[in-house]
């Protein structure tokens, strides 16, 4: 008869050696596209699943009343434990406790399923599972992603049907991203499977396995992702050199070193040459990620001991990015919540003390690794076991990770993140097992006080981790209902909009973007107390990231907007005759609503100095005040602007930046005639509308504007020349007819 404590110890064992291995499974496979990032599931399922588990374990450890396993293992799994204490430190002192949460509850689950694993996959068997599981995983990431591939070559784009059947096909062109939405972490996934698979092949020889290398290799190279090319090669390169050293230690003489030599050269000559051909083809991702790397190493440098707190980058990143990378990225609406290199992310979030640790792990783990392959394979017990060939895939792995996340974001993602420390974990379970030291549990008699306890302490872990669950499910209906809230603003149905926000916020009160939109919102409704309600929701917002994305420049936009609500209302006051005092109070609201859009307008300059309705929209606000000086230098200042751009601090990366972005200046210049015209400088009105015109042909206002400029300079040849211009460019515009047949040039059809 089996007693309640061993019937649990056996479920939840049971859970934890299915879960573990599913788990891995579900992050890699899962996607939903009707939240508004269709990744949210697979972070849904690692905070639901990976805090399940952990809870399993904790549950299960406290009914052995058995710690045996880290205590005795200490040495190998401190560096871990190290680096997840440097994460609770940088979050304790961290001002962004939202963003910071939410980076350390994910290396907490990290951990805690590297420990899980550790504790509980201590035999060959279970590791295996772990890695067949992944192997299918493999199957089903890389057949979606020919898939892809194929719908893209020999079907029609979008909006027309073709082989892919979601409605994110073709997103990325001709990259493939499979089930990961992004070729990048598609490309991390890829580069850490090829050489677990290659190694596992070597072993079994199963076609199967050479087929799915082969898959993966595919694959890889259609994502077209430099820094998956990257891992790939160097991946490559350390398998064929660890294997070679350790495998072929024997045999090994000048021949076989000639011949790996030569076959490692090769494979990095191919890549290196494939990475230099795309560098060429797409040199803005090249210098993008030189200005993000030096605005990162900027902002280190303002706590280079502590950092500045765990998951802090994406909050105060703003107010360091380069110029360079509007002018770049071509938008101004995004954010970027990382410096496109872990290692940098590191030392900003927990400083060098945490970035030490990191690369002691690092540093621990290949070394460990390196001596697990060799024990493996010269050991006559497990000489070229399974194990021996897992460690070789797993740590030529890991270099190809880090190769990549030296250059990529993909650590920071969940669908990357789990692998990583799965490898971690892989490595250290090989390396425990080696010296045998997984402790039996110990059977002691529960006496009744050591019963309570336990249940006590039990049902404290499930009732704490059941809450976290709970509260993280949150995100992901936020994440759906923040989808559901973008509709509805499309569609202008703001009170609708409005409520979701709200519900949002509830799920997820630490969700910038949602708070921000929420404010967007009120702007473009803009009825009685929209202005309140949006400032209210930017003073929220700044408190979560105080340079979000463009809220300083819609703030601007309220803050104008109210400036106009109180012109006119003085205005009203003054015609029906209101007492002196009342004008005057209402002259106070303008200007301190002047005052207040003059200052978030320039703020948001500071932030993004290229933008060209900041300065559009700030000299509008000059003119309506009647400072045509102070508008002038606005546009003035837009205008120049790119030319500083060869001076320091931004010029390393230096080009001609204007020339990408031809219509902004040349609408600049056109508003700079615009002002001319409202004070007769006849002249310099002309010369702006010329300006316009030499970068922007086809800008139509402008030409309209400049006949009426040559008109009130008496020039009627010109005049009449531009409305023809106007009409050889739009046949249809109303304006160049009634013109143009007023003057006979044109003769009225019957």
């Amino acid at each position: 008869m089996y007693s309640y404590s061993e019937i649990l110890k056996t479920i939840l064992k049971k859970i934890i050696f299915y879960g573990i291995p599913i788990l891995y499974f579900l992050i890699a496979v899962a996607f939903y596209l009707k939240t508004y990032d269709s990744a949210q599931i697979k972070i849904t399922i690692l905070h639901i699943g990976g805090l399940f588990l952990v809870m399993t374990w904790l549950v299960l450890k406290v009914e052995e009343w058995d710690f045996g396993v880290l205590k005795k293992n200490f040495i190998f799994i401190f560096p871990l434990l190290l680096f997840l204490l440097s994460a609770a430190v940088s979050f304790s002192f961290s001002p962004f406790k939202y963003a910071s949460f939410n980076e350390f509850i994910k290396r907490f689950i990290y951990c805690g399923l590297a420990c899980i694993i550790i504790s509980e996959f201590g035999s060959d068997a279970k590791l295996l599972k772990i890695k067949n599981w992944l192997i299918a995983a493999s199957y089903i990431v890389c057949v979606y992603g020919i898939i892809q591939l194929i719908d893209y070559h020999f079907f029609p784009p979008p909006p027309d049907a073709g082989l892919d059947p979601f409605a994110w096909r073709q997103a990325f062109s001709n990259k493939i991203f499979s089930t990961f939405g992004n070729p990048n972490f598609y490309g991390d996934f890829l580069i850490v499977m090829g050489p677990v698979t290659l190694a596992m092949f070597l072993y079994r020889r199963a076609f199967y396995l050479a087929f799915l290398w082969v898959l993966i290799s595919a694959c890889t190279f259609f994502t077209y992702s430099k820094g998956a090319w990257l891992a790939y090669a160097a991946g490559n390169f350390t398998f064929i050199v660890f294997y070679v050293t350790v495998f072929f230690r024997e045999k090994l003489n000048t021949k076989v070193l000639i011949y790996t030599s030569v076959i490692a050269l090769l494979v990095l000559a191919v890549v290196g040459g494939g990475i230099a051909h795309l560098s060429k083809k797409r040199i803005d991702s090249l210098s993008f990620r030189i200005c993000t790397w030096a605005s990162a190493w900027e902002m280190i440098n303002t706590n280079p001991v502590f950092g500045t707190g765990i998951g802090s980058f994406y909050v105060t990143y703003p107010a360091w990015r380069r110029p360079q990378i509007f002018f770049i990225e071509g938008k101004h609406n995004t954010e970027s919540d990382h410096p496109e290199n872990e290692y940098l992310e590191v030392w900003f979030d927990e400083g060098i003390i945490g970035f030490s640790i990191f690369l002691t792990m690092i540093v621990f783990i290949f070394t460990l690794g390196y001596k697990n392959i060799s024990y493996l394979h010269f050991s006559k017990g497990t000489r070229d076991g399974p194990m021996a060939y897992l460690q070789l895939g797993v740590l030529s792995a890991f270099a190809a990770k880090l190769s990549h996340d030296a250059v990529c974001v993909s650590l920071r993602f969940v669908s990357s993140g789990v692998m990583l420390w799965l490898l971690i974990a892989v490595t250290l379970t090989i390396g425990i097992n080696i010296l045998n030291n997984a402790p039996a549990p110990s059977v002691v008699k529960d006496t009744a006080l050591k019963r309570f306890i336990k249940i006590f302490l039990q049902a404290v872990l499930i009732a704490v981790f059941v809450y976290g669950m709970i509260f993280l499910y949150g995100y992901f209906k936020a994440d759906l209902l923040h989808s559901k809230a973008i509709q509805a603003s499309k569609m202008n149905n703001w009170d609708l909009a409005l409520s979701t926000y709200e519900e949002v916020n509830k799920e997820n009160p630490g969700f910038p973007m949602s708070i921000y939109f929420k404010g967007n919102v009120h702007l473009d409704r803009w009825k009685a107390g929209d202005s309140i309600k949006t400032e209210e929701s930017f003073k929220k917002l700044w408190k979560l990231a105080p340079n979000y994305v463009q809220s300083k420049y819609l703030a601007g936009i309220m803050y104008s907007k109210s400036f106009d609500d109180a012109v006119k209302l003085r205005d009203e006051y003054v015609k029906t005759g209101k007492p002196q005092e009342i004008v005057d109070a209402q002259n106070n609201k303008i200007e301190e609503a002047f005052n207040n859009a003059v200052k978030y307008f320039n703020q948001y300059l500071t932030i993004d100095p290229i933008f060209p309705l900041t300065y559009h929209n700030l000299a509008s606000l000059y003119v309506r005040a009647g400072d045509f000086q102070k508008a002038e230098q606005t546009l003035f200042a837009h205008i120049n602007y790119p030319a500083s751009m060869a001076n320091s601090p931004h010029n390393i990366w230096v080009e001609d930046w204007a020339k990408r972005r031809p219509y902004d200046y040349a609408e600049t210049y056109s508003q700079l005639g615009n002002l001319y015209m409202l004070q007769n400088k006849f002249e310099e009105a002309r010369d702006a509308y010329l300006k316009t015109l030499e970068l922007f042909p086809q800008h139509i206002a402008a030409r309209k504007n400049l006949a009426g400029a040559y008109a009130q300079l008496g020039d009627k040849d010109s005049h009449v020349k531009e409305w023809i211009e106007v009409f050889k460019l739009d046949n249809k515009d109303q304006d160049a007819l009634n013109y143009l047949l007023s003057i006979g040039v044109l003769k009225k059809q019957e």
